[in-house]
């Protein structure tokens, strides 16, 4: 299994400290600590397996999404917000934690975004894309599911967590009841979740 890397950026020291201690202390390893985007990208740019990024709304240079555009595919993003920057980041591969924060929530969402790995491998390409096939089609038999199928749903399940702060039953039964709507797969919700731009299904 393809390790993950873990990459920590903060203008204030003595907060990626704590953030790092609090990681190592649950297992995890670090990679590299930065205190700007260019750092951050210099750090990926090395990295060939990818990773997930936690930082901030803002650094001293750039912006949360102005760092996912430029990294690569391979990398997520965890991003500490306050309530009033949530609604700002909607990004796919962008996952929010708002503020305030505990160990447990922080080690949690880093723990299953390394884990799950980006299902998106191409960001940029989303723009246009046509929608999943429909109910029934031979490219998706009822009731079965690939794997990417599945990470695409779990990621959505994820993203609606931390949007709506619900608990993983409640953003389960959110796409089911969606589905059930609108007659679409409950992979297509998922995709719909994850990019908000495509149609609604």
């Amino acid at each position: 299994m393809t390790v993950r890397h873990l990459i920590i950026a903060f203008s204030d020291q003595k907060v990626a400290m704590t953030v790092r201690q609090v990681l190592v202390r649950q297992g995890h390893l670090v990679t590299a600590s930065c205190v700007s985007g260019a750092q951050i990208l210099q750090q990926a740019s090395m990295i060939d397996e990818g990773g997930v990024v936690i930082c901030p709304y803002r650094l001293i240079d750039l912006t949360a999404r102005e760092i996912m555009h430029l990294l690569p595919d391979t990398f997520d993003m965890l991003v500490l917000v306050t309530p009033r920057q949530q609604g700002l980041l909607i990004d796919p591969g962008i996952y929010t934690l708002t503020q305030p924060i505990n160990a447990q929530m922080l080690t949690d969402a880093t723990r299953q975004l390394l884990e799950t790995r980006q299902v998106i491998t191409n960001r940029s390409s989303l723009i246009g894309q046509p929608r999943p096939a429909a109910v029934g089609s031979k490219a998706d038999p009822a009731g079965k599911r690939t794997p990417e199928e599945q990470k695409i749903i779990e990621q959505a399940k994820y993203l609606l967590m931390n949007r709506r702060q619900c608990s993983e039953q409640e953003a389960h039964r959110y796409l089911q009841t969606k589905s059930m709507e609108t007659g679409a797969r409950l992979v297509d919700v998922a995709h719909w979740v994850i990019q908000p731009d495509r149609p609604t299904p």
